[in-house]
């Protein structure tokens, strides 16, 4: 017995060295940072670019040695806590990234940050004056965009300055803010805002992903303009707008007057609410003058290259080039405004199609557009739908053009059509389509009430049925206002839409708007765009409260990881219709947002009842029952006690069976000396083996919960037969298509370094450490 304890010791003192270097191991960063403190490698770029430094740590401390974009290399001791700057867009920075208190010196043009008017103003007649920046007792210069001799003039002060490259995109606006930080000693809050400006740019570049790209122009007055290579023109990108001035010159040109009426932009940003400069020539007599087309910027933040421009300006543009193509007249109508024909319009493909007169024969590649057309009344014109389309009274005499996947081209033309629309179909069938000389019109993805009603108007403006696709439109929008209201005094209840082998509807999809109007919130939001496949645990984390199902038995609550969530533990789903609620057209926003409010408010009201019951029951017991209960409670303190007693004596015999498997383990290592071969295999076979003795210990912890973890696994790889039937036949197809296209991820993190090879798992040595002590636990007592 002595023997075994000194072996389990000396278990314990190897454990605790290989867990420390495997925790070591595993705490290697994957991304470094480009500087650090002492010495470090340096790469200097004087193109312009942030010199890329190779960072021996990620710690965002000093002493600092970096090189700016001057090829100078300059150290900072220690954080300064006395910093001035020379350009408004290095103070916006510091403002953003929390570091405002520690600022002594600003320039004139930042004084729309809050706060400036405690802070010195070192500007100039032009520039800064080199006198007061000295006065402010600097530790530290922030020069962006300063000139040569504006640095070295600085720097001949003995000022300690960091000069940055001109920022002229996204990527160049985000190295520097990590700089930045880097530079105060603030990483973490610079690293955070990197991140909501790259989602913001995201974000507004999907917004305008499918609308036509406006040309626009930014005059700064005097004809100079904001041309290719710089960050306003970046900004004019990626708000779905083409910067006219940018195939004429780089930087800040002037253009002739000749040269603007030429680009002739349709849209003009401008910093003045009145757009005053829309009256003036050349600009008057452009297609933005002529029209007024101009949208409004703020000045502060589209002329300084620092993340809160990007994340306001690209925002605002985006929104107002939304705004003007939803008002925008594409069509060519007759001259007394009536919805006839000839009509021209360009469909999401940027095709433009004409359409001499109303089309008798109209086929449809997707239902929501065959179910849109039977809701305007056009039903009677259409010749050819998809097999999903059954449901639709009067189909079964129009002509099926479904293939295996999609739809098949020969049985299309084969309808003959004069109109085929083509809502949420590829690329690649839409060419297939129009290779066979057929008028084909295609419908960007509707992900909104906004989206349907746009697609039911132009829908009825494409086959002459203008005035019922306003009605139908009115109707819906109508509901959305009567069902938010209803639902506006309730809880929202947490809810998930699952489609079958754990994919979901989940954010910036016209199934997620109707969850939000019927008055729930969509827990799959939060965890990606579209129709993801989540993972058991993800979905498990989420807990929803609500199911939404399309079969009245709601069977998947049965399965896991369903059955373990609020909503299936307590039996709570709505069965909602499968065929309006995987169709973005107006009777599905109607039907479904109704009945799910319903559902939502009488679960609440369920939920109410069942709170008073249960306080009606408490109420009112006489001082025999309160003696009768407090006999009670005694009886289950001894049932407790008895059942603790028990637990403890299981807890004994798996903490033996864990010390015998520790001692087979330590037998195993000490045979596995005799051969290097054999050491390797046993000494897997001892992690295995500890391995198992902690998992055995965590199930005397944990009680059911891996049988209830086994079962849930087991559950899950099941089929789905009634839910994949519903994913089949609606417009989720094309997503989950994509999905499944994709390679899968592994089920965990890779316990790997940068240079591929595997590291120890971080705190094996102290879960062994643990079952050893549960060892001595045991033994002592024996003894």
């Amino acid at each position: 017995m002595k023997n075994l304890r000194v072996i389990l010791l000396a278990v314990v003192v190897a454990t605790a060295v290989v867990g420390a270097s495997g925790t070591a191991a595993g705490a290697q960063s994957v991304g470094a940072e480009f500087e650090h403190a002492e010495s470090e490698s340096l790469s200097t770029n004087y193109s312009g670019q942030e010199p890329m430094q190779t960072a021996g740590n990620n710690t965002c401390g000093f002493p600092l040695n970096v090189t700016d974009a001057t090829g100078t290399e300059i150290t900072l001791d220690e954080r300064p806590d006395r910093i001035t700057t020379t350009n408004p867009s290095a103070a916006q920075t510091l403002w953003e990234i929390g570091a405002q208190d520690r600022v002594v010196g600003v320039t004139e043009f930042a004084g729309y940050l809050s706060g400036t008017d405690s802070k010195t103003n070192v500007s100039a007649e032009f520039g800064v004056s080199v006198e007061k920046v000295v006065a402010t007792d600097p530790d530290l210069v922030l020069a962006p965009n300063a000139s040569a001799d504006q640095v070295a003039d600085l720097r001949a002060q003995n000022l300690t300055v960091y000069h940055f490259p001109a920022a002229t995109d996204i990527d160049d606006i985000a190295a520097k803010t990590e700089r930045t930080g880097r530079l105060v000693g603030n990483c973490e809050t610079a690293a955070e805002v990197n991140t909501e400006m790259n989602q913001t740019v995201e974000d507004v570049e999907s917004q305008t992903a499918e609308l036509d790209r406006l040309d626009a122009l930014y005059p700064l007055g005097g004809g100079f303009v904001a041309a290719d290579n710089t960050f306003i023109n970046e900004i004019m990108k990626i708000a779905g707008t083409t910067n006219v001035a940018a195939s004429e010159a780089n930087g800040y040109p002037q253009l002739s007057d000749e040269v603007i009426l030429k680009t002739d932009p349709e849209i003009i940003l401008v910093t003045d609410t009145e757009g005053a400069i829309l009256d003036r020539e050349p600009y008057a007599s452009t297609t933005a003058g002529a029209e007024d087309n101009y949208v409004v910027m703020n000045t502060n933040y589209l002329n300084q290259p620092a993340p809160r421009s990007v994340i306001e300006s690209t925002k605002t543009l985006a929104a107002a080039v939304e705004d003007l193509q939803a008002n925008k007249t594409e069509e060519t109508v007759n001259s007394s405004g009536t919805c006839g024909f000839p009509l021209t319009v360009t469909d999401a493909t940027g095709t433009e199609i004409t359409i001499n007169e109303q089309p008798d024969r109209i086929t449809t590649t997707n239902p929501s557009a065959a179910q849109t057309l039977w809701e305007l009344g056009a039903q009677d014109r259409v010749v050819g739908v998809t097999e999903f389309a059954g449901y639709l009274n009067g189909t079964a005499s129009k002509t099926n053009v479904s293939a295996e996947f999609g739809v098949s081209v020969e049985k299309v033309v084969a309808t003959n059509p004069d109109l085929v629309l083509a809502p949420n179909a590829s690329a690649g069938q839409v060419a297939d389509l129009r290779a066979q000389n057929l008028t084909v019109y295609h419908f960007p993805a509707a992900t909104d009430v906004g989206d349907i009603a746009a697609k039911t108007e132009r829908t009825g403006r494409l086959v002459g049925n203008c005035e019922t696709a306003a009605e139908v439109n009115t109707e819906m929008n109508q509901t959305v206002e009567n069902v938010e209201n209803q639902t506006a005094e309730l809880d929202r209840p947490d809810a998930l839409y699952p489609l079958g082998g754990g994919y979901v509807a989940a954010d910036n999809t016209f199934i997620n708007e109707i969850m939000q109007i019927g008055g729930t919130t969509n827990v799959a939001a939060s965890e990606a765009d579209g129709y993801p496949q989540l993972s058991d645990e993800v979905i498990l984390q989420t807990n929803p409260e609500l199911i939404v199902v399309t079969d009245s038995e709601a069977s998947i609550l049965e399965r896991q990881p369903y059955a373990s969530t609020n909503a299936g533990e307590n039996g709570n789903y709505v069965v909602l219709n499968n065929n309006y609620l995987n169709q973005p057209a107006p009777r599905s926003v109607i039907e479904s947002t109704k009945t799910l409010a319903n559902g939502v408010e009488e679960l609440q009201s369920e939920d109410a009842k069942d709170d008073r019951s249960r306080t009606d029951e408490s109420s009112g017991s006489s001082s025999d029952d309160d003696d009768r209960n407090e006999e009670d409670e005694q009886d289950e303190v001894v049932d407790a006690n008895k059942t603790a007693v028990d637990t403890n004596e299981t807890a004994v015999d798996t903490n033996e069976t864990a010390v015998d498997e520790n001692e087979t383990a330590v037998d195993e290592n000490e045979t596995a000396v005799d051969t290097n071969e054999t050491a390797v295999d046993t000494n897997e076979t001892a992690v295995d083996t500890n391995e198992t003795a902690v998992d055995e210990n965590e199930t005397v912890v944990n009680g059911n919960q891996t049988a209830t973890d086994t079962s849930s696994k087991e559950s899950t790889t099941s089929a789905e037969p009634n839910d994949t039937s519903n994913q089949e036949g609606n417009e989720t197809e094309t997503s989950n298509d994509v999905v499944n296209q994709e390679t899968e991820q592994d089920g965990g993190p890779s316990n790997t370094t940068d240079d591929g090879t595997e590291s120890e798992v971080p705190g094996f040595g102290i879960v062994v450490t643990v079952l050893v002590i549960l060892g001595f636990a045991y033994l002592s007592p024996q003894r």
